[in-house]
C-alpha cells in the first residue's frame, strides 16, 4: 500500500485530519467542504513513494460536480514521487468539481492504493485574476481596491517570510503586500511550508491558503493571500491561551529547573502518555473525530488525539521546557499495512534522538492505560524496523546515551552513589 498527500501549494498530510471516509469506496480529503479556487489552479500531489506515470494518467481525472463530465487535464511530474494535476484549459467560474485519484494507481514497484480520494473544489466566481505562480494582471485602479488598504512593503524574502509567519500567528484571514521587483519563483505559498517547519504549532489550526498577484503601473506588485483555517479566529485565539496555560501549569508540576534536560523529557514524556488516550474514531469513524485530535488542543485539554496531537503535544511541552526538538513526519507499520505518521526528534546534550509517544502510548483491548518506553530516545536504526521517513530532511539519530534503558541505569548509579554519601556522612 502507499499513500499520498493533497496540497494546495503547501501540502495537507494524510493524519492532519483533513480525511473523511465518504459514502461508497472513496476517501474524501476535505470533510465534505468545497474548497474555491481559482480557474488556472495547479494541484500537487505528494505520494509515499515513486509513482507509476503511466497508472496516474489512467486514473487521476477531474470532472465538473453537475454532469460529471470530464475536464482535460496535463499530469506531469515534478519529483518522481510528487505530481502536477492543471486544466489544459482554464475551468469554469462558479462551477464545482472533482478531482479524483483511482484505487487502482500503481507505484514503480506495483502497490496499489488502499482507497480511492475525491477531493471537491470549486472556482471563484469573481476569479479574474491569476493564481500566484502564473501571469500577472494589470490594475491600476488598486488603491481603491478594500482588499488591499493595509499593505505591507516587501522588498526581500525575509520581510516576506515574517508577514506571512506573523499573518498566520495571528490567525488572519487575508494579507495583502506590496512586493518590489516581484518574482514569482520567491514569492509564492511555499513560504508555508517553510514557516511550518521552523514553527510547527502555526499548523494545528491551518487550513489552505491561496493568491492572487496584482501588476502596478509603478512596477511593484500587489500579492494578496487568503486563509482558510478550521475554526473563527475568536475561538482559535481562545483554544491557544487554554493551551498555553496548561503547558505552563504541566511543565511547572512534573520539572524543575534543578533536573537535567533528559529528567525533563522523560517527565513530559510520561505525563502525555498516562494522560492521554488514543482517539480509536480514527480507525472506526473519522467523521465524528473533532479537529482538536490533530494537535495539542485534543491531547493536553481533551485527553484524545492522534498522533499528529501526540507529536504537537510534546513539540509545545519540549519546547516550553527549553529541550530543542522538531516534529518529524513519515508512515509507520501498524501490523496491517503502512499509515501516515508523526512523531518527534529531540535533542539531549548535542546528540539527537527519535522519540515517538504515540507508540508508547498502546490501545490495550481491556481499555488499560499502558506507558511504554520503547520509543523513548532510540536510533534510526531501531525506529526504522516499523517507521518510514525521508532521513534527508531531518537529524541524523545514531546515539543511544539517553535511551530510556541507558537511562534506568544512569538513575541507579545517581541513586548507589547518593547512598552512599548518605552512609559516609
Amino acid at each position: 500500500m502507499f499513500l499520498l498527500s493533497i496540497g494546495f501549494l503547501i501540502l495537507f498530510c494524510i493524519f492532519s485530519g483533513h480525511a473523511a471516509y465518504a459514502e461508497g469506496n472513496y476517501k474524501l480529503w476535505n470533510d465534505g467542504n468545497v474548497i474555491t479556487v481559482n480557474k488556472d489552479k495547479v494541484w500537487t500531489v505528494t505520494f509515499n513513494r515513486d509513482v507509476d506515470m503511466t497508472t496516474a494518467k489512467n486514473y487521476i481525472k477531474v470532472y465538473r460536480a453537475d454532469d460529471n463530465e470530464n475536464v482535460d487535464i496535463d499530469i506531469s511530474s515534478k519529483e518522481n514521487n510528487i505530481l502536477s494535476i492543471a486544466p489544459k484549459s482554464p475551468y469554469e467560474s462558479g462551477e464545482s468539481y472533482i478531482l479524483e485519484i483511482g484505487s487502482d494507481m500503481e507505484d514503480i514497484d506495483g502497490n496499489k492504493l488502499n482507497q480511492s480520494i475525491r477531493y471537491n473544489f470549486k472556482i471563484d466566481s469573481n476569479d479574474s485574476s491569476n493564481d500566484s505562480s502564473n501571469d500577472s494582471s494589470d490594475d491600476s485602479s488598486d488603491d481603491n481596491n478594500s482588499n488591499i488598504r493595509k499593505k505591507i512593503n516587501i522588498e526581500n524574502y525575509n520581510e516576506y517570510y515574517n508577514a506571512v509567519k506573523n499573518a498566520m500567528a495571528n490567525y488572519e484571514s487575508q494579507l495583502t503586500l506590496n512586493i518590489s521587483n516581484y518574482d514569482k519563483s520567491i514569492y509564492n505559498l511555499d513560504v508555508i511550508d517553510d514557516i511550518v517547519e521552523d514553527s510547527p504549532e502555526l499548523m494545528a489550526w491551518y487550513n489552505s491558503a491561496k493568491a492572487t498577484i496584482q501588476s502596478r503601473s509603478d512596477g511593484t506588485s500587489i500579492f494578496t493571500i487568503n486563509f482558510n483555517y478550521s475554526d473563527t479566529r475568536e475561538n482559535i485565539i481562545e483554544k491557544d491561551e487554554e493551551i498555553n496555560n496548561k503547558i505552563e501549569e504541566i511543565v511547572d508540576k512534573v520539572t524543575s529547573p534543578e533536573m537535567e534536560d533528559y529528567e525533563k523529557e522523560l517527565a513530559l514524556h510520561d505525563y502525555v502518555v498516562n494522560n492521554t488516550k488514543y482517539d480509536e474514531r480514527a480507525d472506526t469513524d473519522i467523521d465524528s473525530m473533532p479537529m482538536e485530535s490533530y494537535n495539542a488542543y485534543g491531547v493536553l485539554i481533551n485527553g484524545v488525539g492522534v498522533c499528529q496531537g501526540y507529536a504537537d503535544a510534546m513539540y509545545r511541552l519540549l519546547k516550553a521546557a527549553g529541550i530543542e526538538n522538531e516534529i518529524a513526519v513519515g508512515s509507520a507499520n501498524n501490523g496491517t499495512g503502512w499509515v501516515a505518521h508523526a512523531w518527534n526528534i529531540v535533542k539531549i546534550q548535542g546528540k539527537y534522538y527519535q522519540l515517538d509517544s504515540t507508540w508508547d502510548d498502546p490501545v490495550a483491548s481491556n481499555g488499560e492505560n499502558i506507558l511504554s518506553h520503547s520509543y523513548f530516545n532510540v536510533t534510526d536504526s531501531k525506529l526504522s524496523a516499523d517507521h518510514q521517513w525521508d532521513r534527508s530532511q531531518y537529524p541524523e539519530c545514531n546515539s543511544t546515551d539517553y535511551n530510556y534503558n541507558r537511562i534506568k541505569i544512569i538513575e541507579m548509579r545517581n541513586n548507589i552513589l547518593k547512598n552512599s554519601f548518605k552512609i559516609a556522612s
